[in-house]
């Protein structure tokens, strides 16, 4: 009985001590960024906008960020129809980007695809916009809902998901854009915003001369 005793717990420290095994991966998503350089992703063209000093994005310590005072468009070399995305932003004062879908390479993505926003909602700057042009609007098309948004210096968690003509988009876990785009019917808006019709396009980061920072980028899709 002894002998026995000692050998369940020795089963039992061993157990204990044992590493905790990593979590599973989410099921169906695969990774956007490998935490080391920008493999898969490539730098689109703009007219207003595009980096000029060629650093307009950087790896570093596993984070994917536009540097400061420089700006352009980051896609994915792949196109994406129907996905979901999830990541996570950190934002400075005033810090300002762009997610751009079922966008061109070249061109404003914001009316050749379409853009949804990425900014410091509190930002002193930014206290006169329009409804649509607030974090996670779709660019001068839907206006998102606010007070979502974690203070500046603090991890943002993003869920984008287009299917068809739906867009919804999630903000630390809250419905912040619920929108089907066959909803829009000014006239203006759909002439200036032919993007809006895309079934497919890259996926991209659209600098505005902020610091803004990402990681765990994975799509999953649909």
């Amino acid at each position: 009985m002894k002998t026995l005793a000692v050998a369940a717990l020795g089963a039992l420290m061993m157990t204990a001590s044992a590493p905790a095994q990593d979590k599973p991966a989410e099921e169906g998503f695969t990774s956007l960024f490998n935490g080391k350089d920008l493999g898969g992703w490539i730098y689109g063209k703009s007219g207003k906008g595009e980096n000029k000093s060629g650093r307009g994005y950087q790896v570093e310590n596993g984070l994917l960020f536009c540097t400061k005072g420089d700006g352009g468009n980051l896609f994915t070399e792949k196109k994406y129809g129907d996905f979901c995305l999830r990541f996570e932003f950190k934002l400075e004062v005033n810090a300002n980007n762009g997610l751009g879908i079922r966008a061109p390479l070249e061109g404003d993505a914001a009316y050749a695809g379409m853009e949804l926003q990425i900014l410091d909602d509190s930002g002193p700057s930014y206290t006169k916009l329009r409804p649509e042009q607030y974090h996670g609007s779709i660019y001068d098309v839907v206006a998102a809902k606010r007070g979502s948004q974690k203070p500046v210096g603090e991890w943002n968690v993003q869920e984008v998901t287009a299917k068809g003509r739906q867009i919804t988009v999630t903000l630390n876990g809250t419905v912040i854009i619920d929108a089907n785009l066959d909803d829009v019917k000014d006239e203006k808006v759909l002439k200036k915003h032919p993007g809006l019709a895309n079934a497919k396009g890259h996926i991209g980061f659209l600098g505005h001369g902020a610091r803004v920072e990402f990681r765990n980028l994975r799509i999953k899709e649909l």
